[in-house]
This record gives C-alpha cells, structure tokens and sequence, in this order.
C-alpha cells in the first residue's frame, strides 16, 4: 500500500502517502500521522495525527512514536500542503472523523463546526 485516503468529518477525501519509518523525510511541511494496518490487513488504522512545517526535524526524533509502537503502529503516512491554513484544516478535519487513539479526547460540537464552516479551531483538549 503506497497511499492512503482517509474521508473528513466535512465529507472531504484527504490523501496521503505511505512511508516507513526509518526513511529519510525532506524539510517539507505537511500533516502526518502514525498508523497501522487496518482490520484484516486493508486499510490504515491512524493512531496520531498531527501537523508540521518541518518533517525532518519533527520526525527525526518524535516523542510519541514509542508509544504509538506499542499500539502496533509501523507506518507513518503524510500528507503534504504549504500552507498553514489548509494543514490545520485538514488536522480538524481528519481528527474529527477518524479520532486517533493517541489524540486524546475531542470537543465534538468544535469538530463539526469548523470543517462545516472551513475554520479552525482547538479540536482537542490536553
């Protein structure tokens, strides 16, 4: 599987690529997420997710990625866009859909309203 595509709490399809996570990633900026194979083997079950502007020095030394291990993750798929806007659009989108394990708990009424009206806004609360 060399791409995932994962549909928004919007309705919108965000795609993204597969990579392992040993590569080397470039400086590029982009949403990200660890994961691991879906239920039978199809498809990915996205553990964490969130956004970068720099892969390389985000995902050189991730401090999530030894517990997302733990959870089964093997596969950490990105999603590349160049501005700011649309990485955190597509970070509440995804997250309000697919609500990764890792992300913690999520404020739904936020969720709903900010990809249906296209804004951002906290999605989530520590």
């Amino acid at each position: 599987m060399t791409e995932a595509i994962f549909r928004g709490i919007s309705g919108r399809l965000h795609r993204f690529s597969v990579h392992r996570p040993h590569e080397q990633f470039g400086e590029a900026p982009a949403v990200y997420c660890f994961a691991r194979p879906g239920p039978g083997g199809r498809g990915w079950t996205p553990l964490f997710l969130s956004r970068t502007g720099n892969l390389a020095k985000r995902l050189g030394s991730h401090e999530q990625w030894p517990e997302a291990q733990l959870l089964g993750a093997t596969h950490i798929l990105i999603h590349q866009h160049d501005e700011r806007d649309a990485r955190e659009y597509v970070e509440a989108d995804l997250a309000g859909a697919l609500r990764p394990a890792m992300n913690g708990p999520f404020l739904d009424a936020e969720l709903t309203e900010a990809a249906e009206e296209g804004v951002v806004r906290l999605v989530w609360a520590a």
